[in-house]
């Protein structure tokens, strides 16, 4: 029997099948809940497009989905040919489970197109910080880093902020004409495609820029204080041997980024950390076996599948 997890994220969907390596996982075609008409057929759609034979169950992670949401696409989704059991999650909880926190106490610091920290306390309690939404929080994401060096760009054509090589950079990548034009162009398009920006500052500051390197120390500052924050929230303190996994495509494939904020948790803790880094495919492997324990009736899977909320 094949279990099938899919991990929604901001700018590409990954699939996995538990037991792993039984069948190749993939990359499939994004689903975006805000923007797409029809969720439950373009989600069938890729659901029907990754298996050959169907699952004995899948679990979906996904952005941006509340209960009624949830609700809806359970009821619509057999209409469009998916007749297997089929449970939609948030996506934090399936990053949750891929850091290993059904299993012990830790903490999750994630950075991607947006960014959110999770952590499990001693008595297995659950809490999130961060990840509220793009116009108000996700500080430290691929989103922020970008949004704030456009920012920096625009105070220094305007003098209120010191000259940057970003400003002809960030100018060129999105297209703008003029720095003028820089916030108006960038404020029409979609989070991910403004995090997909992201080289141009880090560019930038290998290029020994003082502004982008302002902004990375900031990006990385923001998820420490994401991280502590879970972690005082499941009664945890800020002390060396805490567990730390860290995801999302910021950290996974920028070490300038990875590198600095290992330094800025472990100050921030005191001392060395258990760090543990994930690869981009764990949220989805973690959804597939999350499907197969909720499918067997495993009590803690039921739970985070069916009543977990973060």
């Amino acid at each position: 029997m094949t279990y099938l997890g899919l991990d929604i994220g901001g700018s590409k969907s990954r699939y996995e099948w538990w037991p792993s390596g039984v069948v190749d996982g993939g990359v499939a075609e994004p689903v975006h809940p805000a923007v797409d008409d029809d969720l439950a057929a373009k989600l069938a759609g890729v659901l029907n497009g990754i298996a050959d034979s169907a699952p004995e169950a899948a679990v979906v992670a996904m952005a941006g989905v509340d209960a009624q949401a949830k609700q809806t696409l359970r009821e619509q989704l057999p209409d469009h040919g998916v007749q297997y059991p089929l449970a939609i999650v948030e996506d934090t909880v399936a990053a949750a489970a891929a850091a290993g926190l059904r299993d012990e106490p830790g903490v999750l610091l994630w950075s991607g197109t947006g960014s959110f920290a999770i952590a499990r306390g001693a008595d297995g309690q659950l809490r999130r910080t961060g990840g509220r939404g793009f116009a108000f929080s996700d500080e430290g994401s691929g989103y922020d880093i970008v949004r704030k060096a456009v920012v920096a760009v625009l105070h220094a054509i305007d003098k209120r902020g010191r000259e940057t090589v970003m400003t002809d950079a960030l100018t060129k990548a999105f297209d703008a004409g003029t720095p003028q034009r820089l916030g108006g162009v960038v404020q029409k398009l979609r989070p991910r495609e403004v995090a997909s920006r992201l080289p141009v500052v880090l560019e930038a500051y290998e290029q020994e820029d003082w502004t982008a390197a302002d902004v990375l120390q900031n990006a990385m500052f923001q998820l420490t204080q994401l991280g502590i924050a879970a972690w005082k929230n499941v009664g945890g303190k800020p002390e060396p041997g805490v567990r730390v996994a860290f995801g999302g495509g910021v950290l996974e494939h920028n070490e300038i980024i990875r590198d600095g904020l290992e330094r800025t948790l472990q100050a921030s803790f005191g001392g060395e950390l258990q760090l543990a880094p994930l690869p981009s495919n764990a949220a989805a492997v973690a959804a597939a076996r999350l499907a197969s324990d909720w499918h067997s009736g495993d009590a803690v899977a039921k739970e985070w599948v069916e009543r977990v909320t973060l």
